[in-house]
């Protein structure tokens, strides 16, 4: 029925009756589901992960586990999950709350066997979270159906006991999750490529300790400016939302940074095997600025973030105050041409770049679209008649001036007001497009609002910003910066 294997590889087979010769409990639950569907909820009955393996010998804070399923899935958790800590609460209608659960392998669910029929065999047992008097839901990706093995790793670093912090580090990401990240930090996965850029805008130095990443980071022509070896030591891992934990276990990080809308699913699995995952988000400038201080923890360079958030803030404080003087505020579209898709796109409200068009003094006609980049035509542009087009690319085969060259001479997009009066401008970019929330977002911030209000900053020259913010914050010589755009 369960197959528990030790950390020395030996083998333990318990029954059903060796499950209820154990210490029972029983307790109310339920899941929540990635598109927030709250379900099976119900009355759970069957011992508590920590009672078998304690029971075994098999629980101590130097191990991590892994719960396989009879379809082959995997949860590997470590010594907090197993005693309830670190799980996201939630009540019955699926709001945020606090509370605790008990991990259990179930087989009753309201007073009857459970059941899972795969391959014409029957399971018996499903990890459920349960709290003895109360109902609290849990996400559905700390739930398994079918389980039939648990298997016991030995950490390579033993875990700190509670209150310890001599070696490591503790922050909360936006998951509101609290980790512990080992110090010095000597070996980085990133999986959101524009926190690694972050990385690098830091610490060059701490940029090289990333050992994967995405193709976003390892083909970014500034970071190799920085790092000339990138390409041949940072090796290609995934994504938020998909990436290759064998690869990654092997790298043996020791954090790994992804987005906030990555897959929880993937994040559990990560963490369960001993890796802090820190999750960021980079789509507001508030949030940019908290993930720059959180990042800057956990690189110990804290100073540096600080004095860099000041920088910022200053920044766009000179920009929107020179912006309340603007007796009106055009129109604006960024149109960003993607390679991959062959289509033009626009920013939906979950996106940065909606917030630099306001603070630069515009308005984003495309900030009403859902999500993030939504494909567009000359219909649907023609429909805004912006007053201004802003061009993006985040390619060097087909540059942003490459994409306003194509808009300027094709009849289609002629009766535009912007393309019209001549108001189509090719944002720039130094290996790294000045338009997303990365480092350089500020230098577009300065350059967006001269673009739309020249008038208001004519003593202000972008050139010059850009070079001394190529020395201040990255201490390059910006003669070796090449910047594709119109950047006068």
């Amino acid at each position: 029925m369960l197959t528990l294997i030790g950390p020395d590889g030996s083998q333990k087979e318990l029954t059903l009756d060796d499950f209820k010769a154990l210490f029972q409990t029983t307790g109310q639950g339920g899941l929540k589901t990635k598109r927030g569907t709250i379900k099976d909820i119900g009355t759970y009955k069957g011992v508590a992960l920590k009672d078998i393996l304690q029971r075994f010998g098999l629980l101590s804070r130097n191990y991590r586990y892994i719960i396989t399923a009879a379809d082959g899935y995997q949860l590997p958790v470590d010594y907090d999950f197993v005693l309830g800590k670190n799980v996201p609460i939630y009540d019955e209608n699926g709001n945020p709350t606090n509370g605790a659960v008990i991990p259990i392998l179930a087989y009753e669910y309201n007073r009857k066997p459970i059941e899972f029929i795969l391959g014409g065999k029957n399971y018996q047992l499903q990890l459920a979270l349960v709290n003895p008097k109360k109902t609290y839901i849990t996400p559905g990706n700390r739930w398994v159906k079918a389980v039939v093995k648990i298997e016991v790793i030995k950490t390579t670093t033993p875990t700190q006991t509670p209150g310890e912090t001599t070696g490591y580090v503790e922050i909360k990401d936006f998951r509101n999750e609290t980790l512990r990240v080992k110090q010095p930090v000597d070996r980085i996965v990133s999986l959101y490529g524009l926190a690694t850029q972050m990385v690098y805008f830091l610490s060059v130095e701490d940029g090289k300790k990333i050992l994967g990443g995405t193709p976003l980071a390892i083909n970014d022509r500034f970071v190799q400016l920085l790092d000339p070896e990138v390409k041949s030591r940072m090796i290609f891992v995934g994504s938020p939302k998909s990436a290759n934990v064998e690869t990654i276990k092997k790298l043996n990080p020791d954090v790994i940074l992804t987005a906030w809308w990555g897959d929880p699913n993937l994040n559990a699995q990560l963490e369960g095997l001993g890796m802090p995952v820190v999750a960021l988000n980079l789509e507001t400038v508030d949030d940019y600025l908290k993930s720059l201080e959180t990042v800057g923890k956990i690189l110990n360079r804290e100073k540096k973030a600080e004095e860099a958030v000041s920088y910022y803030r200053d920044a766009v404080a000179f920009v929107t105050g020179r912006i309340s003087k603007a007796s009106e505020r055009p129109k604006v579209l960024l149109l960003y041409y993607s390679m991959k898709d062959k289509a033009f796109k626009a920013p939906g409200r979950a996106f940065f770049q909606n917030e630099l068009i306001e603070l630069a003094g515009g308005k984003s006609v495309s900030k009403s679209l859902p999500g993030g980049w939504n494909v567009i035509n000359v219909e649907q542009v023609v429909e805004w008649n912006p007053d201004v087009i802003i061009t993006v690319s985040y390619s060097f085969t087909y540059p942003s001036t490459g994409v306003k060259k194509t808009i300027m001479n094709d009849p289609a997009w002629s009766s535009i007001k912007a393309v019209k009066e001549g108001k189509v401008y090719a944002m720039p970019n130094d290996g790294e497009s000045w338009d997303y929330p990365a480092p350089k977002w500020v230098l577009g911030l300065y350059w967006l609002a001269k673009i739309l209000h020249p008038d208001l900053f004519q003593d202000v020259y972008i050139q010059k910003i850009a070079d001394e913010f190529y020395e201040r914050w990255y201490g390059i010589d910006p003669g070796k910066v090449t910047i594709v755009g119109d950047l006068q």
